[in-house]
């Protein structure tokens, strides 16, 4: 009897495995079509930040600080958080020449508990109760990529995604009291196409989609409906002078041009004021990386090492 029930378990999923293979031509089709729908009609109107809070984590340099500089032009007030105060000052300058809102530097390490919430103590005095939230600070490349020591592993990983838990902890309850906010979390496409010899990052990015997606599903249930939870999943930026060699020097590039953090903050404030769950840049990976994940474990590995194989030789070659 159990062998009958076997086969039978065994003839259902090949019938669904038949039916989903023969709608999806369907399911591509609709993907891209939303795509276009979503980019050409902006369906969702744009929502006003004027005069609310912004903190931006790693604000001080790069990718944070194009962010800050674009959430100013849209008449937010700025916190800009970093370890190294003097870069957070430096955006603060710039933000102040350029633009009539108040902004303030903050030192803290987003690693620590602690000084999240002594940030969110100081932020509430001196601009306000805080309803938009970047979590933009991240570790990229260890020193020694190949054999990395265990405390650049655990740094990373405590950057790149548990200081993410620790904002959430604070910021999130009292944007459920007010019923408003966003939540936009700086990840990066390697949490969906993997970068070996590159795990911790890897898998770090990995962890703060998974994280994102479960948050968005808890706010559903909850209703917080003004609530807007954006992950941004971008390709590599021209933020950082020892990746962009990095990638220039493993022809990278020829894959896809490295892309501006001032392109990329325009997208992302966009896209959070529209309440995009999820951003990739560039914009067509979305699709691709959707149908990547139709096919095999297996094949998707091979699939990557095929296309990415001599960037990847070439990563490995440069950085041991």
């Amino acid at each position: 009897m159990s062998e009958v029930r076997n086969v039978l378990v065994k003839l259902q999923a090949l019938f669904a495995l038949i039916g989903f293979a023969a709608l999806t031509p369907l399911l591509v089709l609709a993907a891209i079509l939303g795509r276009l729908i979503a980019i050409l009609c902006c369906c969702s109107p744009p929502k006003s930040i004027e005069g609310e809070v912004a903190v931006v984590t790693g604000g001080g340099h790069g990718l944070g600080r194009a962010i800050s500089l674009e959430l100013a032009k849209k008449g937010c007030k700025v916190a800009v958080v970093d370890i190294n105060l003097s870069g957070a000052e430096n955006t603060v300058k710039q933000i102040q020449e350029t633009y009539k809102v108040c902004a303030k530097a903050y030192k803290a390490n987003v690693t620590s508990h602690n000084e999240i919430v002594e940030l969110n103590s100081k932020v509430v005095g001196d601009l306000g109760s805080v309803t938009v939230l970047i979590n933009n600070a991240g570790v990229m490349l260890h020193r020694n990529s190949l054999d990395p020591e265990p405390a650049d592993l655990q740094l990373m990983i405590d950057v790149n995604l548990t200081s993410h838990f620790w904002t959430k902890m604070v910021f999130l309850p009292p944007m459920k009291a007010l019923r408003r906010g966003f939540i936009v979390t700086i990840s990066s496409l390697a949490g969906i196409f993997p970068l070996p010899y590159s795990a911790a990052y890897t898998a770090s990015k990995a962890g703060t989609l998974a994280h994102m997606r479960a948050l968005q599903m808890e706010l559903v249930l909850e209703k917080q409906k003004d609530i807007h939870v954006t992950t941004v999943l971008p390709s590599f930026l021209r933020t950082n002078d020892e990746v962009t060699e990095l990638t220039k020097s493993i022809g990278f590039n020829s894959i896809y041009p490295l892309i501006s953090a001032e392109e990329v903050a325009q997208r992302v404030v966009a896209g959070m004021l529209r309440g995009e769950h999820e951003i990739t840049l560039p914009g067509l990976t979305s699709v691709f990386y959707r149908l990547i994940y139709l096919l095999p474990s297996d094949w998707q590995i091979r699939m990557t090492v095929l296309f990415t194989k001599n960037q990847i030789k070439r990563f490995r070659e440069v950085r041991s």
